[in-house]
């Protein structure tokens, strides 16, 4: 039995008549020697190749459903995970209404260019208004046409100015309290942008390389007139991949690939020459996996019977899920959903984690093996969905009905912390702790079209109130508590600079500028100060959650806002996406995939459960993890993605001719002409032969008496009464009649007789300019040539059909020389017959064959008669 677990495990997918995909086969091992399991993924369409159902190999109903209409867009969206939805599109596919499972309904407005102007949602107007310049706006502002104000939720955003490419050059957001903040870009004519001042007052500007990357950032606070260099330098190899960047606190990061592949190799960070600050390793199987991560700045400890040396190791199953992982962790943190705390690092020991999943990619169970501290988490699957929720073989079956909504939105943390969903199924609040006179310790957010712009966190004790709440704007994060702290937090390349307005804690210097080391996920390891010094060190497991955590302090650490994947995690425990929040606890997504089945039918997985190898930029696709970092260019190309209605894809269209002179189409035209039907049968030879003038001269003079006929006067062909105005159109005098007969035929005869001259001597060369086009000089010089071949091979066949035996070789030649002659006169029936002739002769092997049976035959009678028959036989 073959020692791996992708030995014999390939994917195969199965195409209906119509070329469309509807079985999908994965083959799913796990453990090497063991049979593989094939996985069937099936979908369905209707009789128009239109996708109608998608079903995993775990569930026995389809997980997707769609209803398409007349014109093919699709109407209705029935999922197991996250409920129905209807779309009702107007005449130009504008969504005009919509409802959900939820019984929500919405009725969106829209101007004449389809813009959209106001949004109803469940009854209540103009939940959304967007107000647009018309043609009288300011040009000068490029606003004409332009957005000028939205109106949600969450307050206003209005836009003041637009660049030539349509960015927004000034915009103001006010809250819902009346607070507002402007910010202000400058874009370079390529969209990059170049100099951002923030609604603070803090500058930012950023330039950039000849291949539009990223190369320099510098920063200048508000109040201050110095510059801050917070990037000196990026440089990128020529297949894009960062190379080096020397950080504005002297730090200078260096990234290595393998020039076979252009897989990460190494990554590394050192000042100068002190101590490096961080050093990874990577090794990779044959398909690109991470299957082992050395750390090379860990200091190797020996303790509780165990070498802890800073490697971890992967292992993967034949569909490329992580199954095993091992690494070091701090003493395991508190299993209630958090921050996470700093841990003590002289209880660091080995860790090995095992993952078990169903057919449908749900992570069921969760083994972590540790010298003194082991436990296992499982989860519970609805049997109707991929809707799970963490569960111990004591607890009861669980209600799914009552732990999700309709839309598979998870409704509590954890007991006794209820989260909060509004109507467009975003997260809109989490309650901590619930009391029964109404308070409770809660977080809320805002949005603004799909994006988190507001945050506030709400805790009480006894009857005092605090909060604790975060304003998003662009390149800045205001913090503000009810102590009259706020502190802004300025966003620059990979460092963060915490900017203390009002009252900063105590023991934190009031400016903060900390550079950020992260791995080849994104994920911030490293927190450091300007001057290269500690500040925060974390390590991750592999789903995200944080297996050890080391800092300067307490209060340190509670301003580390970036962590797993460079997100930020809330006062739940949850990161926040962009797009939907992730439960690293959970190792798994709270609600359903927003963009539906694009990244795989199971809506609740993290990255293929490969969080290794991938990572989730917004929250709703998986993208691998080591990524070509450009600023300006297109997207990096992707693969083509499976097709599945091939009218979804119609073949391309062929490249368009290149544009000819007039002289070369009005000589295809004429050669077109001259070997279409009417051409041949007018002139079916060419040159000076008679035929060809006799031709041109019958030709010559059809046209001739054509022009005397239209242009002269004949009494003989007019009708009666119409042809003399001095009588009234009556007959005229047979003098008159006789006159006009013999002036008409006289000029008939001439014309004729001078157009059939004239004929005769255009007739050669008509011919030879047919000739020219027609390529008959060559064509009857390859003729030639292939009468003589022909004649050769016949009497060649001849000669071998009177020999007894004919090599193989001999008759591949004789059939080389007929394809010869094919390739001069096209396939003729002459050339048929002779490679019937060929395909006779009795080539060599056969002749042997036939006569070593012959011998053998001949010794069998030998053997069966007598010696006196044969004797007689001899006489």
């Amino acid at each position: 039995m073959h020692a791996s677990v992708h030995w014999r495990t390939p994917s195969l997918t199965v195409n209906d008549g119509r070329g469309l995909p509807i079985r999908q086969i994965g083959y799913l091992r796990s453990v090497a020697g063991e049979p593989a399991i094939a996985l069937i993924t099936r979908q369905g369409y209707d009789v128009t190749g239109r996708n109608v159902t998608q079903q995993d190999p775990r569930l026995t109903v389809p997980n997707l459903v769609m209803v398409h209409g007349l014109g093919g867009q699709v109407l209705k969206v029935d999922s197991v995970d996250a409920g129905w939805r209807l779309n009702l599109p107007g005449l130009a596919g504008e969504p005009l209404e919509r409802w959900d499972e939820r019984c929500s309904h919405w009725r969106t407005t829209f101007d004449t260019r389809l813009r959209v102007v106001t949004v109803e949602e469940n009854g209540q107007a103009d939940v959304d208004i967007f107000t647009y310049a018309d043609a009288t706006a300011d040009s000068g502002q490029n606003r004409r046409g332009q957005l000028l104000a939205q109106k949600d939720a969450s307050g206003t955003l209005h836009m003041d100015s637009y660049g030539l490419l349509g960015q927004p050059l000034r915009e103001t957001r006010t809250f819902v309290d009346g607070e507002a903040f402007t910010s202000q870009r400058i874009f370079s004519p390529l969209g990059a942008v170049l100099e951002q001042t923030d609604a603070g007052g803090h500058q930012q500007q950023s330039r950039y390389g000849l291949t539009g990357h990223l190369k320099q950032v510098r920063l200048r606070l508000s109040g201050n007139t110095d510059w801050q260099p917070v990037i000196f330098d990026i440089r990128l190899n020529a297949a894009g991949q960062i190379t080096e960047q020397h950080a504005g606190n002297e730090v200078i990061s260096q990234w290595t690939y393998d020039p076979a592949n252009g897989r990460l190799r190494s990554q590394s960070s050192r000042k100068g020459s002190d101590p490096v600050l961080q050093s990874f390793e990577y090794s990779h199987d044959r398909v690109g996996n991470i299957t082992r991560i050395e750390d090379h700045t860990f200091q190797t400890v020996h303790y509780a019977n165990q070498v802890i040396d800073g490697h971890r190791d992967f292992t993967y199953d034949s569909l490329y899920r992580l199954t095993r992982a091992t690494g070091y962790d701090d003493s395991p943190l508190s299993d209630i959903p958090g921050l996470p705390q700093p841990t003590d690092p002289k209880k660091r020991l080995n860790y090995t984690q095992t993952y078990q999943y169903d057919n449908g990619g749900n992570l069921l169970e969760l083994r972590h093996v540790r010298a003194d501290a082991s436990y296992t988490r499982q989860m519970r699957m609805d049997a109707n969905s991929n809707r799970g929720v963490r569960w111990q073989p004591t607890d009861p079956e669980p209600n799914f009905d009552q732990l999700f909504d309709r839309h598979g939105n998870l409704l509590a943390v954890q007991p006794g912390q209820p989260l909060k969903w509004n109507a467009r199924d975003e997260l809109q609040s989490v309650t901590r702790i619930h009391r029964e006179d109404g308070r409770a310790d809660a977080e809320h957010y805002h949005y603004s079209a799909g994006a988190r712009v507001f945050k506030r966190h709400e805790t009480f004790a006894g009857t005092t109130g605090h909060f604790h709440q975060v304003r998003y704007l662009p390149g800045l994060e205001i913090r503000t508590k009810d102590n009259g702290e706020e502190l802004h937090v300025i966003s620059a390349g990979s460092a963060r600079c915490l900017h203390w307005v009002k009252n900063p804690p105590s023991g934190v210097q009031r400016i903060q500028l900390r550079y950020s080391l992260v791995d080849h996920l994104g994920s911030c390891v490293m927190e450091l100060d300007e001057h290269a010094k500690t500040i925060s060190h974390e390590g991750y497991y592999p789903f995200g959650a944080t297996a050890w955590l080391a800092a300067k302090s307490a209060i340190e650490v509670s301003y580390k806002f970036a962590r797993y994947s460079g997100k930020e995690m809330d006062i739940s425990g949850l990161y926040y996406y962009g797009e939907r929040y992730y439960a690293p606890w959970l190792q798994r997504w709270i609600n359903p995939d927003p963009s539906g089945s694009i990244d795989g039918l199971n809506l609740y997985c993290m990255t293929g459960n490969d969080p290794i190898n991938f990572i989730d930029r917004q929250g709703t696709t998986r993208t691998a993890a080591q990524t070509v970092t450009l600023t300006i260019s297109p997207d990096p190309s992707t693969p083509p993605e499976s097709v599945s209605n091939p009218r979804d894809n119609p073949p391309p269209l062929p490249p368009p001719e290149p544009s000819k002179p007039w002289k070369l189409r009005a000589r295809d035209t004429a050669r077109n002409a001259a070997n279409s039907r009417v051409g041949l049968a007018l002139l079916p030879t060419g040159g000076s032969s008679p035929a060809t003038g006799a031709m041109v001269a019958a030709m010559v003079a059809s046209v001739g008496q054509v022009v005397v006929h239209s242009t002269l006067f004949n009494p003989g062909w007019s009708p009666p009464g119409s042809w003399d105005p001095a009588t009234g159109g009556g007959l005229p005098p047979a003098e008159v009649t006789q006159d006009a007969n013999r002036m008409f035929n006289q000029i008939n005869v001439a014309a004729t007789l001078a157009a059939t001259l004239a004929g005769a001597v255009l007739g050669p060369i008509v011919g030879g300019y047919v000739d020219d086009l027609r390529d008959t000089q060559n064509i009857r010089a390859k003729n030639a040539k292939a009468e003589k071949m022909i004649d050769r091979i016949d009497g060649l066949i001849a000669e071998h059909r009177v020999m007894d035996q004919v090599s193989r070789k001999a008759q591949n030649a004789l059939r080389d020389q007929v394809l010869e002659v094919e390739e001069l006169t096209g396939i003729t029936w002459d050339s048929m017959n002779q490679l019937e002739k060929i395909g006779r002769l009795r080539p060599l092997e056969s002749a042997v064959e036939v006569s070593t049976q012959t011998v053998a035959v001949d010794r069998q009678v030998r053997l069966r008669v007598p010696m006196k028959a044969r004797k007689l036989a001899k006489r």
